[in-house]
């Protein structure tokens, strides 16, 4: 069971824990981290950028900031909009529970009506 041509397989003893295989592939372990978390990577780059000189520096790091922005959902251009999505989850929630209470004791009056109908 697993991964068959890298080195992965449920017998033998050449078998590879997870870790061990991201040691061998870094480029795989920085796709899988990439993935999970975008800010590390922009943040990277935001230190990269710092080291520029002149006018040059200055666009990219504000470009770089609106992309940071947009993928930080709490920053201040993303958290209006993220807070108004909260607060619609929350209120399907409440009808949610709302509609369940009410199924049940509609559920309940089915059966009671059955079991009269069914003497």
């Amino acid at each position: 069971m697993g991964w068959c041509r890298q080195g992965f397989s449920s017998e033998g003893s050449w078998m590879k824990t997870f870790k061990e295989y991201i040691k061998e592939h870094p480029n795989l372990r920085a796709r899988i981290i990439a993935k999970i978390n975008p800010m590390d990577a922009l943040r990277d780059k935001m230190d990269d950028l710092k080291k520029l000189p002149g006018k040059i520096k200055d666009k990219a790091v504000d470009k770089l900031k609106d992309t940071m922005d947009k993928v930080n959902p709490m920053s201040p251009i993303n958290k209006k909009v993220t807070m108004m999505r909260k607060d619609k989850i929350s209120d399907l929630v409440d009808k949610k529970r709302d509609l369940t209470i009410k199924a049940k004791g509609i559920g309940t009056k089915i059966k009671s009506l059955r079991a009269k109908t069914a003497k």
